[in-house]
């Protein structure tokens, strides 16, 4: 008598719970995401676009551009090239720079670049003209 009670009882909660695991329903007033079409990735990713913190290959030339500037003002830049994780970056420095000078220098915008734009390695190269 007690063992078909304790296999009763055990079937009902058995039971029970296959039932309550099958009424679970989502509705409107569960939880979502701030922002719903990024599933909140926006809020982890702060090179999604919709990131205040985005930046684009323009954004990132200014900044590689502003940098090299400030630092060696008596510097002139030729180009900057992006190309993957790569920035090709030519500087040209003033005609009769020694070539101690010149490797300062080189080593120095190469500093600067990975502080301004980390996401990028700088291929730095530095001529006198």
């Amino acid at each position: 008598m007690l063992r078909s009670l304790a296999v009763l009882l055990s079937a009902a909660l058995a039971l029970s719970g296959i039932a309550a695991c099958q009424q679970q329903k989502f509705t409107k007033n569960s939880a979502t995401h701030t922002r719903d079409g990024a599933l909140g990735i926006t809020e982890t990713n702060p090179n999604m676009p919709l990131s205040a913190s985005f930046r684009t290959y323009p954004d990132d030339l200014r900044v590689m551009q502003n940098a090299i500037s400030q630092r060696f003002p008596n510097v002139s830049i030729t180009s900057i090239s992006l190309n993957g994780p790569t920035a090709y970056v030519r500087l040209n420095a003033p005609a009769h720079t020694s070539p101690e000078e010149i490797e300062r220098i080189r080593q120095g915008a190469a500093e600067v670049l990975a502080f301004a734009a980390p996401r990028y390695n700088a291929n730095v190269t530095v001529t006198a003209k």
